[in-house]
């Protein structure tokens, strides 16, 4: 059994897995939603949620003051 992650060039994830194993085929039938909860819930639950929520707000912060820039830069 192996499931292996891979970040793209453009910093997406790609998820590899053996379609036909038992126990990981039940990815087949996953979204890519369902693959967000699942990471998101795993981070929280390892390092803990007060320190999931401070880096969470950080990376909101951080789009948002981005896509702040990229509209000043268009007007």
């Amino acid at each position: 059994m192996t499931i292996t992650a891979t970040v793209n060039n453009d910093e997406t994830i790609t998820f590899d897995w053996d379609e036909n194993d038992p126990v990981e085929s039940v990815l087949n039938t996953w979204t890519e939603q369902d693959f967000l909860y699942a990471i998101l819930n795993w981070s929280k639950e390892a390092i803990g949620e007060e320190e999931y929520n401070r880096i969470i707000e950080e990376q909101l912060e951080k789009v948002c003051n981005q896509n702040e820039n990229e509209s000043k830069t268009q007007s």
